[in-house]
């Protein structure tokens, strides 16, 4: 089989991650070309980074933020009153395997939904599924839910999905 037919059988298995790093690997010279266990290692990495990507992408788009933002990003100014070793620990996500819900409060235009995007894209890059909702809509999709008698929709389970609460 040649390198072009490995290439479209990786793509019709739906192995992207595979294929671009096959791709990568066969424009190499000979002298840089990796022993056959290494190749396979480095391809099965490659789909599974791919993958993860994916499932990230995916938790984010779910998410529905309305922005991008990352922990890294958040001013620790003065005035802001903003405690960073809170920040670094609520960046963890451990407080999601307490059960614990999060509530931001503050002035408007403080940077609550700068803060709570911050941390729902660093779960979602943890692999959690997070969904962003200002209080109203939370409050109504929770009424929704109550009223349809759905006792497993997401929104009722801290443990799968994060609710942001937000004081605006």
């Amino acid at each position: 089989m040649n390198n072009q037919a490995t290439l479209d059988q990786m793509r019709q298995l739906s192995l992207t991650g595979m294929a671009q790093a096959f791709e990568t690997i066969i424009t190499l010279p000979l002298d840089k070309q990796m022993t056959t266990d290494q190749l396979v290692a480095h391809l099965i990495h490659a789909e599974h980074e791919h993958r993860q990507h994916r499932k990230m992408q995916a938790s984010i788009k779910q998410a529905k933020f309305r922005y991008q933002a990352a922990i890294e990003e958040i001013e620790y100014l003065p005035e802001r009153n903003l405690d960073k070793n809170m920040m670094l620990r609520l960046a963890d996500t451990s407080f999601i395997e307490r059960c614990e819900n999060v509530l931001i409060t503050g002035a408007t235009g403080c940077g609550k939904s700068f803060i709570a995007t911050a941390l729902g894209y660093q779960a979602c890059q943890l692999g959690l599924k997070v969904g962003y909702f200002s209080l109203p809509k939370l409050l109504q999709k929770l009424h929704l839910a109550k009223a349809d008698g759905d006792r497993r929709s997401d929104y009722s389970h801290s443990t799968t999905m994060l609710k942001w609460q937000l004081c605006n």
